[in-house]
């Protein structure tokens, strides 16, 4: 009886129905009951369907679209679990929203990702992880434990056996940053494929949800070009950066992203650029999957079986 209480428990609100029942099996470790319902009027009422007590809780859940209700029934399950007395609590969040409201850009401007740290901090999480979170800069401002998986060994593995499957040598593959800041990524996810090139796009941003790519950085004439990148929202960037990839001569892109939010017209604009395939993880699901699913579930389980020792 005492061992089976010291049993770390998982839950799921929802929002990665398929992604938890996954990682639930590769871990080992059964999803446990969990209620996640709405008042009439919206308001978020979550809780536990099993005695918590001294337990270990592990929570995998996004608050991607709608972000804010799924923020509350975070928020809301948090607390739930606390006035329980779990012994603790980890939030593995595969899409953490408002990620990339980490600073200031002009007067007034709000630092969301940072309040939504706090918030999480004072309902009583013990520890947040998540997965290529936009802005690790911001999340070491939390003021809680946290810990940020990265996607890039699956997305690594998926491309090399395209690679193989297509004949195409390390040396004719270009790996393609949307921007001067995301360097570091494409740096590191180029050391899966020895001897390609690293190339990103010079890109400005005239206001929120628009981009404009000014030129690419790196040579990529006849080469196959992986875009990498942690999220595509309306595309907009991806879009101008393929267009731009294939006037410099590119063989053919690819594309791979972490979270596949694919907001307005996003799909659309994938569809008319000329891409040959589409990575997108499972952190945010949809009826519909748009572009190939590589799953999180051996990332997640990983992380939850060798935390369990």
């Amino acid at each position: 009886m005492e061992s089976e209480r010291r049993h770390p428990l998982l839950f799921t609100l929802g929002s990665n129905p398929n992604l938890a029942r996954r990682t639930s099996i590769l871990a080992g470790l059964p999803l446990s009951r969990a209620y996640a319902g709405h008042y009439a009027d919206g308001e978020s009422f979550d809780k536990p369907l099993e005695d918590v007590a001294g337990r270990d809780c592990y929570l995998i859940h996004s608050t991607s679209r709608p972000v804010n209700e799924r923020l509350m029934d975070l928020l809301v399950f948090i607390d739930a679990l606390v006035r329980a007395q779990a012994r603790s609590i980890t939030a593995i969040v595969p899409y953490f929203g408002y990620a990339r409201q980490d600073r200031i850009v002009e007067s007034g401007d709000p630092v969301s990702g940072l309040l939504v740290g706090k918030m999480l901090h004072a309902a009583g999480l013990t520890r947040l992880v998540t997965v290529d979170f936009h802005s690790l800069k911001l999340l070491n401002e939390f003021p809680l434990p946290h810990m940020n998986l990265t996607a890039e060994g699956l997305f690594a593995k998926r491309f090399a056996s395209l690679l193989k499957e297509e004949g195409i040598a390390s040396e004719d593959v270009a790996i393609v940053g949307p921007d001067k800041g995301s360097r570091p990524r494409i740096s590191q996810f180029a050391q899966n494929f020895k001897g390609s090139a690293i190339v990103y796009a010079d890109k400005s941003r005239p206001r929120p949800n628009q981009a404009v790519v000014h030129d690419i950085h790196g040579d990529v004439a006849g080469k196959t070009c992986l875009v990498f990148d942690d999220m595509i929202d309306t595309a907009g960037t991806i879009g101008e950066t393929v267009k731009a990839l294939y006037a410099k001569g590119a063989a053919s892109v690819h594309v791979a992203a972490t979270h596949g939010i694919f907001s307005g017209d996003a799909q659309k604009t994938l569809s008319g650029i000329g891409i040959r395939s589409l990575f997108v993880s499972d952190s945010i699901e949809r009826e519909k999957p748009i572009g190939e699913i590589v799953s999180l579930a051996p990332l997640l389980a990983n992380f939850i079986t060798k935390d369990r020792r």
